[in-house]
C-alpha cells in the first residue's frame, strides 16, 4: 500500500482551523503558518528521526582520504554498501581508542576498498582504509525534510505517516500562539505538550521496530559522552 503524505499547503488549512481563523485574516498562511509548519516537521525528525522518505543513491567515494563529504540535502547517513559486500558502521571513538592496534595514524591507511565508514557531525564522515581510486557506493541516509528558505515552498512534504499530521498542527498552532501573550500563549504551550506526548509514543513504537535511528553515533551529540564526563 502507498504512503500517503501531505503538503504544507495540505496541511495549512487545519492549522488555521484550529487557530480560529479559517481564512486567514489575523494568521497569514505564507508567512506565518507555512513556516509554523515547516518548523514543527524539523522540530518532529529531530525527535522521531523516522521519515517515510530516504536517501537511497550511488555516491564516489574521493581518492586517498578517508574524509569525506555528505551528499546534498543529506541530514545524516544510516548505512553503505559496495558490490558485494557492506561497509561496517563504527564512530571516531571507536577508531581513535577502542582500536588502538591501528595507532593514531590510522587515516594514512590505504586499500582497494573500505571496510568500515562513520559519521562525522552533519556534514562529513570517514571511511576506513581511504580507496586507492574513487569507487562507488550504496548510500542509505535520511534526507533535510525543508530545503527551501522562509517562507518555505507549501509542496513541502511532510515526511511522515499520515497519523502524525495532527502533530505537525498542534506544533504549528502552538508556535502561531506564540505571536500573542496571555492565555493565548498559555494555550498554546498545552498544545505542544500534547504534541511532545505523540512524539513521545510515536518515538516508543518505532523503538521497537529497528534501531535505524538518530543517535549520537550519528555524529549528533545527544548527551556527554563517558569519557568526557570522566
Amino acid at each position: 500500500m502507498a504512503i500517503v503524505t501531505q503538503t504544507i499547503a495540505q496541511l495549512a488549512p487545519q492549522v488555521l482551523q484550529r487557530l480560529q481563523d479559517p481564512t486567514g485574516i489575523f494568521w497569514l498562511q505564507q508567512y506565518e503558518v507555512n513556516p509554523a509548519l515547516a518548523e514543527a516537521i524539523n522540530d518532529l525528525m529531530l525527535l522521531l528521526g523516522r521519515p517515510v522518505q530516504y536517501f537511497n543513491q550511488l555516491i564516489t567515494l574521493s581518492a586517498n582520504t578517508c574524509f569525506q563529504a555528505l551528499p546534498p540535502n543529506v541530514l545524516c547517513l544510516t548505512n553503505m554498501h559496495g558490490s558485494n559486500y557492506t561497509l561496517h558502521k563504527t564512530t571516531l571513538h571507536s577508531m581513535d581508542y577502542t582500536m588502538t592496534s591501528w595507532g593514531p595514524d590510522w587515516t594514512a591507511d590505504r586499500a582497494d576498498i573500505p571496510a568500515r565508514w562513520g559519521p562525522i557531525g552533519l556534514t562529513q564522515f570517514f571511511v576506513h582504509p581511504a580507496p586507492n581510486t574513487p569507487i562507488q557506493v550504496l548510500a542509505s541516509g535520511v534526507l533535510h525534510p525543508v530545503t527551501s528558505l522562509w517562507p518555505f515552498d507549501p509542496t513541502t512534504q511532510a515526511p511522515f505517516h499520515e497519523e502524525l499530521n495532527i502533530a505537525l498542527e498542534l506544533y504549528a498552532t502552538a508556535y502561531c500562539r506564540l505571536k500573542e501573550l496571555g492565555m493565548d500563549a498559555q494555550e498554546g504551550n498545552v498544545l505542544r505538550g500534547q504534541y511532545l506526548e505523540i512524539a513521545k509514543r510515536a518515538t516508543g513504537i518505532e523503538d521497537r521496530r529497528d534501531d535505524r535511528l538518530f543517535s549520537q553515533h550519528q555524529g549528533v551529540p545527544t548527551t556527554m559522552s563517558l569519557t568526557t564526563l570522566r
